[in-house]
């Protein structure tokens, strides 16, 4: 009977570093290479289609805008350019993190994660490039949605295969690769963001397809040192198990809820870029800092949080306090929902000073430590083993909720008062945080927790 490859590992049969297996470098690393590609063009996106790409001297050269302006209005209704350009960054968010849904099923049942990674690396590096050129701008954004997706939801399986589900190690091991994830999405909009902002667009683009073609080559190179994907029969024949539905059942229930938390999460990759451009006092000692600079900092802040946070929680759990993963869910939502009250307050006539969004993006990204890694820790072990992947796929389909509904949203920053525009945004997350304090118990006990 072949063994799982959690239980292969937990048996000490590959090598370690620094107390983990060694194949979490090599996913950490893929991992933050490829959030230096996802979150440069990210950074830049939203900024390229508003300034440049989607306005009346550059509409020519976009191939397939008359029919995409066409679809969208006939869905949405009329809309100016900027309106366009926000609807279009959250439709792309949305599916960038709907795709991990296919890739999870493909990585499941047919070519596991490893291969899967691999293909989805490719395939978005071939998207990044087509998004270089104006003609394929659209389709571009398609093939590299469905690529990144497809492999970073394989990347988080990768890593619960790394370890016994009662292994102690596992919820460090998915806080050390949200810091790989987050020291690429620091480093991609603070270089790639800045190249193509400040330079050019175009060789902005270039940069960040550059990233993710080396998180696919360091996938190649350490593929060896990653635990065996379990054979194809294996994984076909993996069924349900009695009880399993309402596993299933709970973890939706769970990620529902999140999907709150990522309707104002999203913004901040969206709408809160020309919120930047337009109301943010960004001289700094004589230097006007990038719009594309407040999606690094906002990337560098739970890196920051990590230490400290670990700390709390290892304190916490040698006396019995540390909150379970649901509590730690609902501190998460809490935390953004507060957040945005904050900036909220912070959006007046004046200009608001670059000390006010450091705040904010402190508060936010300490919401983001509580609830991220802990939902994906939280998926990888109690999700059915039959649907691993496809249940740590239903984890980016929160996020594709969040960022399509925050794309609609986006229509209205240009007729709302700023301030509302955001306590708007703030109260999604505090609802989020108020049903999950009414539910954590019921859903506890389904879970085992």
């Amino acid at each position: 009977m072949t063994r799982p490859p959690s239980t292969v590992l937990a048996m000490g049969e590959t090598r370690t570093f620094a107390g983990h297996p060694v194949g979490l470098t090599i996913v950490t690393v893929a991992e933050a290479l490829q959030a230096a590609g996802v979150y440069g063009v990210q950074a830049l996106l939203i900024l390229y289609m508003a300034n440049f790409l989607f306005t009346p001297d550059q509409l020519a050269s976009v191939g397939g805008f008359d029919a995409w302006r066409g679809l969208l209005e006939s869905l949405f209704g009329p809309m100016s350019l900027q309106a366009l350009a926000t609807q279009t960054m959250g439709l792309y968010l949305g599916l960038f993190f709907l795709t991990p849904l296919l890739g999870g099923w493909l990585g499941d049942r047919h070519w596991g994660p490893r291969l899967t990674c691999i293909l989805g690396a490719v395939l978005a590096t071939t998207g990044m490039v087509m998004v270089v050129i104006p003609a394929t701008f659209l389709p571009g954004l398609l093939v590299c949605a469905f690529g990144a997706g497809a492999l970073r939801c394989n990347l988080n399986a990768q890593t619960g295969h790394l370890y016994a589900r009662d292994d102690g190690r596992r919820d460090a091991a998915f806080s050390i690769l949200a810091a790989g994830l987050n020291t690429g999405a620091f480093l991609g909009p603070l270089l790639i963001g800045a190249l193509g902002e400040r330079v050019n667009w175009q060789w902005g683009f270039a940069a960040a397809s550059g990233c993710m073609a080396l998180a696919a080559i360091t996938l190649l190179v350490g593929n060896g040192l990653m635990p065996a994907d379990t054979p194809p029969e294996t994984r076909r024949s993996a069924r349900l198990q009695p009880g399993d539905g309402k596993t299933i059942a709970a973890l939706i229930g769970v990620m529902l809820l999140t999907s709150l938390f990522w309707l104002a999460q999203s913004q901040v990759w969206n709408v809160y870029s020309l919120w930047g451009r337009d109301h943010l006092d960004r001289m700094v000692l004589g230097f006007d800092v990038p719009v594309t600079w407040l999606q690094a900092f906002d990337s560098l802040t739970p890196i920051l949080a990590v230490p400290p946070a670990l700390a709390l929680w290892r304190w916490q759990a040698a006396r019995g306090k540390e909150p379970k993963e649901l509590g730690k869910i609902g501190i998460g939502m809490a935390l953004i929902g507060s957040a945005f009250v904050w900036l909220a307050v912070g959006s007046g006539p004046a200009p608001t000073p670059i000390l006010w969004v450091v705040v904010f993006h402190l508060v936010l990204n300490t919401g983001w430590l509580y609830l991220v890694p802990t939902v994906n820790a939280l998926f990888s072990r109690t999700a059915p083993l039959a649907i691993t992947g496809v249940m740590l796929g239903a984890v980016q389909f929160a996020v594709f909720l969040g960022s399509t509904i925050s794309g609609w949203l986006g229509r209205f920053y240009e007729t709302m008062d700023i301030s509302a525009f955001w306590l708007l945004h703030a109260a999604f997350p505090l609802t989020g945080a108020a049903i999950m304090w009414a539910v954590r118990g019921r859903l506890g006990r389904v879970l085992k927790l």
